[in-house]
């Protein structure tokens, strides 16, 4: 019992002198030095501490809301989306009114000798899958009173092929380049006439000229009128090369066409009236 008694008493004293130290050493303000020394010593560990607290936070935080996230980012990505769409589409009005503006200036001149042409837009569905450059689809047919025969262009009056067969709403064009296509057409400057035929997809050729007319490299060459449906002075292409030899009765030339036809996608159809 003296002995509790005994370390209790012990104890008292010693805080006692603690307590008495620590006045001491605050009015001589040595206690701030201690102070000092223990936050230097304290605030590294504290950083540290607390920069790993908010990342974990930070990383819990993220976990809950993650959902929310997810469904942010696929909003975002549709008005992305739509906004490229909207984007796209401008342009394609922007370049189908260019179309319709080289059309328009073409068909100016469209009216000679009580003829005038009549011009319908449209647009390529589908095209020869050996892509041998035989034919293709358009979106007009019996519905939009096209007929067989009627000459397919594009902007500018450049001709492509003729309507060969007609379905309720498509129509098949038969592109010149096809081998068994035949067009009756004439030389702008020397005015000789001759058949133009495709050349196996590989382009077209100015045939059964006669070996007396007179060819020019650079010549244009424009359907001649004499095929029903057709009108004179579509633009088929320039001579670019003279074939011609003693031995055979005609000669021919190599054309040079204005316009890739693989790269086609709009086109006009054309009729004429009276």
């Amino acid at each position: 019992m003296n002995k509790e008694i005994n370390a209790k008493i012990v104890t008292f004293i010693f805080l006692l002198v603690v307590v008495a130290l620590l006045i001491f050493l605050n009015k001589t303000e040595n206690l701030n030095q201690i102070k000092n020394y223990t936050t230097s010593f304290a605030s590294p560990i504290g950083k540290t501490f607390q920069t790993y607290s908010n990342k974990v936070n930070n990383f819990f935080w993220t976990i809950e809301n993650i959902d929310e996230f997810k469904n942010e980012n696929i909003r975002i990505n549709e008005e992305n989306l739509k906004m490229g769409y909207e984007i796209l589409k401008l342009k394609e009005m922007q370049r189908e009114n260019e179309i319709l503006r080289k059309q328009m200036k073409f068909s100016k001149n469209s009216c000679s000798a009580g003829v005038c042409i009549k011009w319908q837009m449209a647009s390529i569905t589908g095209r020869d899958p050996s892509n041998f450059g035989k034919y293709v689809f358009i979106d007009l047919g019996k519905n939009n009173d096209i007929q067989e025969g009627q000459p397919v262009v594009v902007s500018g009056g450049l001709l492509i092929g003729k309507i060969i067969e007609v379905f309720t709403n498509f129509s098949k064009v038969m592109l010149i380049t096809d081998s068994k296509s035949s067009i009756n057409s004439i030389t702008q400057i020397s005015r000789s006439n001759g058949v133009v035929r495709g050349s196996y997809a590989t382009g077209v050729k100015l045939e059964m000229i006669n070996q007396s007319e007179k060819l020019t490299v650079g010549d244009l060459i424009i359907t001649s009128g004499l095929e029903d449906k057709i009108p004179k002075g579509l633009i088929i292409g320039r001579v670019l090369n003279i074939e011609e030899s003693a031995n055979n009765v005609f000669k021919s030339a190599e054309i040079n066409m204005f316009v890739d036809i693989n790269k086609v996608e709009e086109i006009f159809i054309a009729s004429m009236e009276l």
